[in-house]
């Protein structure tokens, strides 16, 4: 398959939308906290890995790619000329710094702590009093700010940012309320801006933030009543999970032949997830395991098939019993044909079987093979169908491979069977279920020709 011409412009949509959905789950007040890794022992200047960075690094990087991303499009600037992505980028630190100061507990007005590289406190005990100057990272204050009584408001956004209010500036709810307005303004600006444009740009942010949206917009405190866009039955819902698929296969042509059906069907895994209390109970650092997996599939284009398990092909006998269900005819005129040619071979040296037996042998094995033959070239379409079933079988295999998602939970146990026995027995249908779920996807590979 060709790969389209706009395949940049799309992937870096799709980064827009994904990396826009973190920012504003990270700057939320009870943020998801996304990958639990870290550096060991006190700060340092040992280099982390992605993962290992701190909370804050991780949401100022977020923040830079909305940056770059959003100017690489040509949707950053409002109608004024303002800047949403810097404005975001300037009012989160703002809120970072409130929520801080906040936090911190009482201490000397102008007393200096020193903030490590990796984004942490030397110590717990050095949390800076409010108004007290901070070395922080780089990235974002450049310098010491000055000493100055407690309680001395923080310096505030220009430009399009609703912190030009002075109202705000010491109330990181009020601040928090703000942002979220900032980038709801800059996605219906984003929204408005690629309508007039290609319509797999447009896709493109729209799938990367409904990918990310599942772990960072969720708030998995709510049950199933609760009438909020940040609820398991809203995010991994019945009309999101159906618009994502429709989405992701809008965009085949961008992907590997098999991660638009595979995606398919671990959203309908998890569109079940979300629908059993029981079975998204702790199910968070799953989700989170989920979503990076999407990324790394219609992000960073990995291909699919490496995430299946080695030999699972081998113990998969779905696709031999659907090939015998389908071919069955042919295969059983080729057995009675080739059985009657053995008979009539044997019975040519034979002087006790009449010629009327040796004769009706070779008649059945002549037309046996006959018939066969006519069948198979009256089926020459069921190549296709050779070859659609075994990508569907194969994009079972690959689906469950990418899913993330804990296994259903199993069925209460039964009085007199073995714990052992139980338990395998239940791991098995549990597999099996999870198979059932993915093939609910309504997407399948392309079939060439």
């Amino acid at each position: 398959m060709a790969v389209p011409e706009d395949v940049g412009d799309v992937v870096t949509a799709m980064r827009l939308g994904w990396n826009l959905a973190e920012v504003r789950g990270r700057n939320r007040p009870d943020a998801p906290p996304g990958a639990k890794a870290g550096l060991p022992g006190p700060p340092s200047h040992a280099l982390p890995l992605h993962v290992e960075q701190s909370r804050t690094e991780l949401r100022i990087q977020a923040q830079g790619v909305v940056v770059t991303m959003a100017k690489k499009l040509g949707v950053d600037l409002d109608k004024d000329g303002n800047s949403f992505s810097s404005a975001i980028a300037s009012h989160a630190k703002i809120l970072a710094g409130t929520r801080e100061s906040a936090a911190a507990p009482a201490g000397p007005a102008g007393s200096t702590v020193l903030v490590s590289a990796r984004g942490g406190s030397t110590a717990p005990s050095a949390r800076p009093p409010a108004g007290s100057p901070v070395l922080a990272d780089g990235r974002e204050s450049a310098a010491v700010a000055p000493a100055g009584p407690a309680g001395s408001p923080l310096p505030v956004a220009t430009g399009n940012d609703p912190l030009a209010s002075n109202g705000i500036v010491n109330d990181p709810a009020a601040q928090w309320n703000a942002l979220e307005e900032l980038i709801f303004k800059f996605d219906a600006h984003i929204q408005d801006t690629m309508a007039s444009g290609p319509d797999t740009v447009a896709c493109g942010y729209q799938l990367g933030r409904a990918l990310a949206e599942p772990y960072w917009a969720l708030d998995p405190t709510l049950g199933k009543t609760s009438e909020s866009p940040m609820s398991w039955w809203f995010l991994l819902g019945a009309e999101r999970c159906s618009e994502i698929t429709r989405l992701v296969g809008r965009l085949t042509a961008y992907f590997d032949p098999y991660t638009a059906a595979a995606i398919a069907g671990s959203v309908q895994v998890w569109r079940h997830v979300a629908a059993d209390e029981n079975w998204r109970k702790n199910a968070d650092d799953a989700l989170y395991r989920q979503i990076r997996r999407w990324y790394e599939l219609v992000i960073m284009q990995q291909d699919p098939t490496t995430l299946v398990k080695p030999y699972a092909l081998i113990r998969n006998f779905r696709m031999v019993k659907r090939a015998l269900r389908i071919f069955w005819p042919e295969l059983t005129g080729a057995i009675i044909a080739a059985a009657a040619l053995s008979l009539f071979a044997g019975a040519l040296g034979q002087d006790n079987i009449s010629s009327l037996a040796k004769s009706a042998f070779g008649f059945i094995a002549i037309t046996g093979f006959s018939i066969a033959g006519l069948a198979a070239r009256f089926k020459n379409q069921a190549q296709a169908m050779v070859l659609r079933l075994r990508q569907d079988v194969y994009t079972d295999l690959v689906a469950v491979a990418i899913t993330t998602a804990p296994l259903p939970p199993a069925p209460p146990s039964k009085k007199g069977i073995l714990a052992a026995s139980q338990n395998a027995i239940a791991a098995s249908k549990q597999k099996r279920a999870m198979t059932r779920i993915v093939r609910e996807r309504s997407l399948t590979p392309v079939t060439p020709n």
